[in-house]
């Protein structure tokens, strides 16, 4: 009875080539078993019939009719130990979609019986998901106009079985009759680990196996990010298949690219705008939410939740609003139960103000960060104060100076807070210069530790403090940067402090100094930028070849030494011996790689590794060279091309089930066509395809005789015009308009007509 649902629907014996190198026990370790021997001991036969509508009931009956998550109904439980829990039917707060709940975590609050998730490894379950910053982050590295790709796995549970001996436990009861789930349910606490191990496999699948440039997952939503239309196209096309393959059903609904905008996780990423925004409708709800709690002195825990939840989804791209989460959050656990009131207090309630200024204000737009970080030396941004002079700032040839109040003065020395007044002018440049700062991360260089803590953590118990940095708070949101601070010692602060102390600097030995601060960084680029201006481009190539192949030999020799440790006469010797008998390179080659040895010698300071000091050169490499000259006059063995007898064995081999069907006749069709249109191997072969300059499908015209190709560059048409090449056919076990058409009719099957 239990055969059928022992199996799962993926089809993993059939496409074990597909995982092939892929570690197992990675996917299957973690099936997470209940412990059973603890349950047998307390169990006892637990009975609970969910209350559900009747529209609930309709709803249930039609899952365990049609799936086979669930088998049943019977009578008596066909099982010696059984655990019953009970059932529920949870509706999307938005969407109204209705998803059926086994709840496993019942009992609750109950210390004589366990429910089936308190005897599930809660360590061995944890997961990390992946967010929205490392989709971001990818466009960023991939470049504006980048092509996304989204897909979803439908039924996404279902497709995973419950291991046979551990269905008795996963069982409820309805309508006086018992059933069983046979595949994992909403509700198990080790059901999204189980099944992110299968995302984990398609995504390595993808990576490893297709070369899929960037692929992520969380659960069962998968994002792709491609440069070119061509390179996401290919990509969908692989997605589909290998899903196919696997018999893993994917949402049509949710199935979207290649495009340049689509909704990940929530937020929408615009590559073309390289920003990522908030839907207009979740903005709303969020104001009516902050519009409801911000007139009430107290409200429930669960209200305050859902508010905090909102605020946390908004932060995904809102980065310094994530710091006033935490105060919210602070709040909420000041009770247990969801029902019970919470009191908000004077900060609670400014807190709830500051972000409604923010969100009426804002478009739901924020342009990507860069991910790189840049410190305030190297913006040239300086700030400080001090309590007998008053405060300054200066932000490259801008600067600012002031005073301080009477009263405020007073006042902070009233509180002993030198943070009040070390804050105030950094604020001021917020505002002043805030505008130029767009997209940054600037990491903020301060000797005052406490103002340090409470920069990054954007909270103080000092009202007047918070007032101030809810202003720094309100100026990042509405300029999109991102303000951090590090600590450094009054030592090495010497800028700032002159600054504030008025004392007189000229701009350019400020840009001076602030680089001398840190050895010099910036004039050891300078050198270096000069040094390689020094050479010509193809000379800067050439010797920049030299250089990787000589470490290269450094490596593969196992030459444990820094690079300039290795340039003595016997290492140079062995370099010149490498080049000739290993990898076979022409003497005038290797003098050029010689010449780049010697060049990086002489810019670093070390004697001419090749000649003596009288300019002549050393007998060994002289000697060497020679050699090298003398095996470049000998005869080399010419490679000979591949005849029609040689191909007719490899097509022969290429019958289907040397890779797969699919790949065994791509490979047939591309060396025919190769063969009878005389191809270099570089105009059908490519490490990395680029649309505008390799063969593509709408460069091909095939016709049930003829085919036509069009080759958009080839070596021996300078002018890039374009070449066409015909083929016909011609009726042997060669001809490439056979194999064309049937390599077309194996990628129809896979990823449909063209």
């Amino acid at each position: 009875m239990w055969q059928r649902f022992k199996r799962t629907p993926i089809l993993t014996a059939d496409q074990r080539e597909i995982c092939f190198n892929y570690n197992e026990a990675i996917i299957w370790k973690s099936s997470t078993p209940i412990n059973v021997d603890h349950l047998a001991n307390e169990l006892q036969l637990e009975v609970s019939a969910a209350r559900l509508s009747r529209r609930s009931s309709r709803f249930f009956n039609n899952i365990s009719r049609r799936s086979h998550q669930i088998t049943g109904p019977f009578n008596s439980s066909p099982f010696p130990i059984f655990r019953l829990s009970p059932l529920g039917l949870v509706f999307g707060k938005y969407s109204g979609k209705p998803r059926l709940i086994l709840d496993l975590s019942w009992p609750h609050d109950e210390n004589n019986t366990s429910s089936i998730n308190d005897l599930i490894d809660k360590d061995e379950c944890s997961m990390t998901y992946s967010t929205i910053d490392q989709a971001i982050h990818t466009v960023l590295k991939t470049g504006p106009k980048a092509f996304l790709c989204k897909c979803d796995i439908a039924s996404a549970f279902k497709l995973l079985p419950i291991r046979p001996s551990l269905v008795p436990f996963y069982g409820c009861y309805w309508n006086d009759q018992l059933y069983f789930f046979v595949r994992h349910p909403f509700g198990g606490r080790s059901s999204p680990r189980i099944f992110d191990c299968l995302s984990q496999a398609l995504e390595w699948i993808l990576l490893n196996k297709y070369h899929v440039q960037y692929c992520q997952h969380l659960l069962d939503d998968f994002l792709t990010v491609d440069c070119s239309e061509q390179e996401s196209l290919r990509t969908m096309a692989i997605i589909t298949m290998v899903f196919k393959k696997l018999n893993i059903p994917l949402s049509p609904s949710k199935t979207i690219g290649p495009v340049t905008s689509l909704e990940y996780l929530g937020i929408i990423l615009d590559t073309d705008a390289f920003e990522a925004r908030i839907p207009v409708d979740k903005i709303n709800r969020m104001c009516n939410l902050i519009h409801q709690l911000s007139r009430k002195k107290r409200c429930t825990k669960r209200e305050l939740l859902q508010l905090i939840g909102h605020f946390n989804f908004a932060t995904r791209i809102i980065i310094p609003g994530r710091s006033f989460l935490s105060y919210l959050f602070h709040v909420s656990c000041s009770v247990d139960e969801l029902h019970y009131h919470v009191r908000l207090g004077k900060e609670a309630r400014i807190d709830l103000s500051m972000w409604e200024e923010f969100l009426t204000r804002w478009n739901g737009r924020s342009l990507f960060l860069e991910s790189s970080l840049i410190t305030n030396v190297d913006l040239c941004l300086f700030t400080d104060a001090a309590g007998s002079y008053g405060y300054d700032g200066i932000f490259g040839s801008k600067w600012f100076s002031g005073n301080w109040d009477d009263d405020f003065i007073r006042l902070a020395h009233h509180k002993r807070n030198i943070t009040l007044l070390e804050l105030m002018p950094i604020v001021i440049s917020a505002v002043l210069w805030g505008a130029n700062w767009s997209r940054r991360r600037i990491i903020f260089y301060c000797d005052n530790q406490a103002l340090v803590y409470i920069l990054n953590k954007r909270r103080s118990a000092n009202s007047i403090i918070m007032m101030f940095i809810r202003r720094l708070t309100l100026l990042s949101l509405k300029y999109n940067f991102h303000l951090m601070a590090l600590h450094i010692a009054g030592a090495t602060n010497g800028i700032a402090d002159a600054i504030s102390r008025r004392v007189a600097v000229c701009t350019k030995h400020l840009q001076f100094s602030l680089y001398s601060s840190s050895s010099f960084n910036f004039i050891k680029k300078l050198t270096r930028r000069y040094w390689l201006l020094s050479l010509a481009p193809s000379t800067r190539r050439s010797y920049a070849t030299g250089l990787r192949i000589f470490q290269q030999f450094l490596f593969f020799s196992n030459i444990k030494r820094r690079l300039h440790q290795c340039f003595d006469e016997q290492t140079i010797q062995y370099f010149i011996s490498y080049c000739i008998g290993v990898l076979h390179i022409r003497s005038s080659s290797i003098r050029s790689y010689l010449a780049a040895i010697r060049y990086y010698c002489l810019r670093i300071g070390r004697t001419d590794p090749l000649r003596h000091s009288n300019g002549t050169w050393k007998f060994s490499v002289n000697t060497l060279l020679k050699t090298a000259e003398k095996f470049n006059s000998r005869s080399q063995r010419h490679r000979l091309p591949i005849c029609s007898k040689l191909l007719s064995r490899i097509c022969h081999k290429l019958n289907g089930s040397f890779f797969d069907i699919y790949w065994d006749s791509l490979l047939r069709a591309s060396l025919c066509c190769a063969f009878y249109g005389f191809l270099r191997p570089g105009e059908f072969t490519v490490n990395k395809f680029n649309a505008s300059r390799n063969l593509t499908l709408s460069d091909m015209h095939i016709n049930r005789n003829s085919a036509t190709f069009h080759l958009k560059r080839s070596k021996t048409d300078r002018c890039n015009y374009g070449v066409y090449i015909r083929y016909y056919r011609t009726n042997n076990c060669l001809c490439p308009i056979s194999h064309l058409h049937t390599y077309i009719k194996h990628r129809s099957k896979l990823f449909g007509h063209l």
